[in-house]
């Protein structure tokens, strides 16, 4: 009988240990739970940084940004006379009318396309009148149209002469 005591004795004391044990571990973990997030807090609150550090940082995208403010230089504009072509359609006669001025890096190769304006007009009615009505009609055409415009003059004036087409009047009947 006494050897049946003792087995309820340990019996006894081990649900109590493993209770205390677990009980450790929980308290452990909520501890380690507080401490790093009041780290954590610490960290985001206090870990700022200093004014003059702030200062400098302003300093420098202020830097930064000034040159993205400035933007490309404005070129020099040329307007031309309007050009009047038939276009290409084979099936009904339709013409357009297209008034373009033209933007050029600076004042020589503005002077540069005065001496050889006769054959930019030649080549700019060239272009137009190769076009259909289907290919100038949309905007993505306009714009196709456009590009193949300054790539035609700058091979007449010269590489990146003619940084931009604008068209001020355009219409197609």
């Amino acid at each position: 009988m006494a050897k049946k005591e003792k087995d309820k004795n340990k019996e006894g004391e081990e649900p109590k240990k493993k209770k205390s044990k677990l009980l450790l571990f929980i308290i452990i973990g909520v501890v380690l739970i507080l401490v790093a997030g009041g780290a954590a807090a610490y960290f985001l609150l206090f870990s700022q940084p200093s004014d003059k550090e702030l200062a400098q940082q302003i300093k420098q995208e202020q830097k930064q940004q000034k040159p993205k403010e400035q933007g490309p230089k404005v070129g020099v504009f040329m307007p031309l006379d309007p050009f009047i072509v038939n276009l290409a359609d084979p099936q009904a006669a339709h013409f357009l009318k297209a008034t373009i001025t033209l933007e050029l890096v600076d004042n020589a190769a503005k002077k540069e396309a005065d001496e050889l304006l006769p054959a930019i007009r030649n080549d700019i009615i060239i272009l137009l009148s190769s076009q259909t009505m289907d290919d100038v009609i949309t905007t993505e055409g306009k714009m196709r149209l456009r590009d193949q415009i300054i790539t035609r003059l700058n091979h007449l004036l010269g590489p990146d002469k003619v940084k931009n087409v604008y068209f001020s009047q355009f219409i197609v009947q």
